[in-house]
């Protein structure tokens, strides 16, 4: 990473919505530290498999008065309020206040999901040849314990300096030694035998998911993309999706004895939008794009190209980190899932727009060459 050039700029970032009606200065001093969190509470509000953020020395408006473009949700009341506050027109999970124990003593925190923040136009005027990698420094990863199987830790992140450290638990315990304690997760994983249902929720649970199969020889398609629709949807930088038969999808509403299962709609009109109220949803393309979210949480549930077919079949596209919302399963579900690379990169797709953002060294320069050996790794096991 190269060194970022002098600052005199207050606000050299900023954090934008996939709508973009929310562009928000941000106050801080370069470079700006982030961290890889791969908790079942971020993963299923994010709906991915890792989230990313950034911590600020406090956020860019007042917590108990943000913009009139922001909704805000009490998450936790206990030991004090903690808020989330996401676009209330595209639901981009945006910013976030918390609190954490450190050393016995409660401290405060706020962040900004990383995958929102750009240069500002200010700060990109004064220093040209800037890159958002330069300013941005990945320092940790945490709580891999809580993916079972290690997730996307084994290929996510740089394995190779001690500055980026993959902690299996929290950051006050060891660090995992090597990508090879990350590799043995899953290798020592077994995923349930003779499941024809996966189900998957949101951090709240508002929104629940189930996709069905006949067989468990059937394996449903999982991509990685790394556009910038994406990555504002999702605010991380890669973004997980299966390919699902619309048929095969389902919405589940009620409890664990009442279930109803709805279909998923072939397009998301008013009628629709108003049997799901428990979701925002914004169409990117209108009537052609839509992306959904839990209005409490902010969780990204799905993307959804209508009349999108592969193999001549109508297909929508879950978040995969939903279906991790399960804390005994694992995350990556090799028995369901068949994780595939890109055929334009040969690894993540669309890495190409986070090369021309000037933000694909964000994570680590080759994420794309890891992730593409991860892939091959696995089916070679298979």
């Amino acid at each position: 990473m190269s060194e970022p050039a002098p600052q005199s700029i207050s606000a050299p970032l900023q954090a934008t919505c996939l709508c973009r009606q929310n562009v928000i200065p941000i106050k801080t001093t370069l470079p700006q530290p982030a961290h890889i969190c791969h908790c079942t509470s971020c993963r299923t509000m994010h709906g991915t498999l890792f989230c990313m953020h950034s911590d600020l020395d406090e956020l860019p408006f007042s917590v108990t008065s943000p913009p009139p473009t922001l909704k805000a949700t009490l998450t936790d009341k206990s030991p004090a309020p903690c808020y989330i506050f996401t676009c209330n027109n595209c639901g981009t999970w945006m910013f976030a206040t918390y609190f954490f124990t450190r050393s016995g003593e409660l401290q405060a925190g706020q962040c900004v999901s990383t995958g929102c923040l750009s240069l500002s136009p200010e700060y990109k005027s004064s220093n040209p040849t800037a890159k958002l990698e330069d300013v941005i420094n990945i320092t940790m990863h945490c709580l891999i314990k809580d993916t079972i199987d290690g997730g996307a830790s084994s290929w996510v992140g740089d394995w190779s300096k001690e500055k980026q450290p993959h902690f299996h638990g929290r950051w006050d315990e060891p660090p995992l030694p090597s990508r090879k304690d990350a590799q043995a997760l899953l290798e020592n994983h077994s995923y349930p035998t003779g499941r024809k249902e996966l189900d998957g929720w949101c951090k709240c649970q508002g929104v629940k998911l189930r996709i069905i199969r006949e067989d468990e020889s059937q394996k449903y398609k999982a991509i990685l993309c790394a556009c910038d629709s994406c990555r504002l949807a999702a605010a991380t930088d890669i973004v997980p999706f299966v390919l699902v038969p619309r048929t095969k999808a389902f919405f589940v509403k009620g409890g664990a004895d009442n279930q109803e299962l709805l279909e998923w709609p072939q397009a998301w009109d008013d009628t629709a939008k108003a049997k799901f109220d428990n979701m925002i949803i914004y169409e990117s393309t209108p009537g052609k794009v839509a992306w959904g979210s839990c209005r409490n949480c902010g969780a990204r549930v799905f993307y959804q190209r209508y009349a999108k077919r592969r193999e001549g079949v109508e297909v929508v596209e879950p978040l995969t980190g939903l279906f991790g919302a399960d804390t005994t399963k694992g995350i990556l579900h090799l028995d369901w899932l068949d994780w595939i690379t890109s055929a334009e990169s040969g690894g993540i797709g669309l890495i190409e727009d986070a090369e021309a953002e000037g933000r694909a060294g964000i994570i680590t320069r080759d994420a794309n060459e890891r992730y593409k050996e991860w892939v091959n790794e696995i089916k070679n096991a298979q």
